[in-house]
This record gives C-alpha cells, sequence and structure tokens, in this order.
C-alpha cells in the first residue's frame, strides 16, 4: 500500500512538475525584467499545489503578523526536517533559499531557480561562504531569504547545532533583520530525512502517510539591536535556543 500511494503522489507530483516546470521557465524568460519578483510568486503557487499532493495540513502559523510587520529586508533562520519544508515555507512566505550548487544544473529546475534568484552555495569552493554571504546582504534589501543554519535535515531529538557563520549578515547590512521559525512536524520521526536514509526511502514513508500535521511558529524578528554588546556566537545560540526550544514541548492539534 505504500508503495503504491509512493507512486501515485510521486506521478502527480511530476506531472504537475512537468506542465508548470516549461511554463515557469517560458514566464521567467518572456518578463526577465521582472524575473526575481515574479519567480518567487510563480514557485508559491506551486508549493501551495505540492503542500496539497502531500496532503500536508497547516495547522497552525503562530505571530504571522510579525512577518506582515516587515516583509522586505528579512531572513527567516529555520531548523530543517525534511524536503517539505521547501515547499511550507515557500507557500507561506514567498521566499527563495540558499541551494547547493548541483541543483542549479537539474534541467528545467535548476534554470528556474537561477531564473528566479536561487542563491547557490558550492561547499568545496574556497571563499564561497563569504561570497554568498555578501549575496544574502545584497537579495534581503528586496527578497525574503530562508536558510537552514543546520545545514543538513534532522529529526527533533537530535538537536542539531546552528552554523554560525549566517549570523554575521546584520553585522554586513544592519537593515536586514533575522526572524527565527520553527517547523514542528506531529510525526516528525516519520517525516524527518536522517542518513542513511534515501530520499527514496524517506519520500515513501511520507507518501505512506494520510495526512502531514504540522505547525509553523513565527518568533520575535531579531535586529542589530539585538547584536550590541554580543558576539556573533552567542546571537547563534539565542537564536538557536529560540527555534529549538518549542520541539521540546509536546505536540498538541
Amino acid at each position: 500500500m505504500a508503495l503504491f500511494q509512493f507512486y501515485v503522489k510521486t506521478g502527480i507530483f511530476l506531472i504537475v512538475t512537468i506542465i508548470l516546470g516549461p511554463l515557469y521557465f517560458f514566464i521567467l524568460l518572456t518578463f526577465y525584467r521582472w524575473r526575481q519578483s515574479i519567480g518567487p510568486k510563480l514557485v508559491q503557487f506551486y508549493s501551495k499545489i505540492c503542500l496539497l499532493i502531500f496532503r500536508v495540513e497547516i495547522e497552525q502559523v503562530k505571530n504571522y503578523q510579525v512577518f506582515e510587520k516587515n516583509k522586505k529586508g528579512m531572513l527567516i533562520i529555520s531548523n530543517h526536517v525534511g524536503f517539505l519544508d521547501i515547499f511550507v515555507l515557500s507557500a507561506l512566505f514567498g521566499s527563495v533559499f540558499v541551494s547547493k550548487a548541483e541543483v542549479k544544473y537539474y534541467p528545467i529546475i535548476g534554470q528556474i531557480a537561477w531564473l528566479m534568484g536561487v542563491i547557490f552555495l558550492n561547499r568545496n569552493a574556497s571563499n564561497e561562504k563569504l561570497r554568498v554571504l555578501n549575496t544574502i546582504v545584497n537579495k534581503c534589501s528586496t527578497r525574503i531569504v530562508v536558510v537552514f543554519p543546520q545545514g543538513t535535515t534532522s529529526r527533533i531529538t537530535e538537536r542539531m547545532s546552528f552554523k554560525r557563520g549566517i549570523f554575521k549578515v546584520i553585522e554586513l547590512n544592519p537593515d536586514i533583520s533575522l526572524l527565527p521559525i520553527t517547523l514542528y512536524y506531529k510525526d516528525d520521526v516519520e517525516i524527518a530525512w536522517n542518513k542513511p536514509q534515501s530520499f527514496k526511502e524517506n519520500a515513501m514513508r511520507i507518501s505512506a502517510k494520510k495526512r502531514i500535521h504540522i505547525k509553523v511558529i513565527i518568533h520575535k524578528s531579531v535586529t542589530i539591536d539585538d547584536y550590541r554588546g554580543k558576539t556573533t556566537p552567542q546571537i547563534c545560540a539565542m537564536v538557536e535556543k529560540t527555534v529549538l526550544e518549542p520541539l521540546e514541548r509536546e505536540y498538541r492539534e
């Protein structure tokens, strides 16, 4: 049964992607000048469809007004559980992401990601982190960018630490604010993608779920004022605690 549901949902997902992919590519090329403002809206629509396909129910978005107060100049800092995170955050915030460089070369998807302004990171290149930081600094002034500072997906119980490099962004541009966000899946153990599990194995477990429940908690934004008298590691530890602490409490519907 799980295998059947996997093929059905994957099939629908691929059909939607195959239909919308070339269409999105054409739209972004046609309106090239406005591609970085149009792109996130197109992907936001696509993400909402994907959430329906995988039957993801966002039960609660707590403190959404914090995001609405300042939709520009914002860097979202979130925990990372699995591939569904991309759809959830894109659907809610119309954001772009920092992605591994390999995605840029995926057929159609990679070109769309490049056109809409996804920030690619080559982890093997020297000085790459500084380049990405500077790119985020420039893009955050007009876009909503998402970073997963854990660097990989993990279960709640693993409590993966945040990498502190990204927290230098505000020091480079004091006009940027950080928006800590907690993604809390009800069935975290089954949803989380962790090694040595393959992507297919994880996708099969997710597809087998009749419905996936998630809560999104938006925390108080962090500005340059919060940096005064603190070091970057201290800010990193503060945001990490803010994001991960709600995961210690029992999930209640």
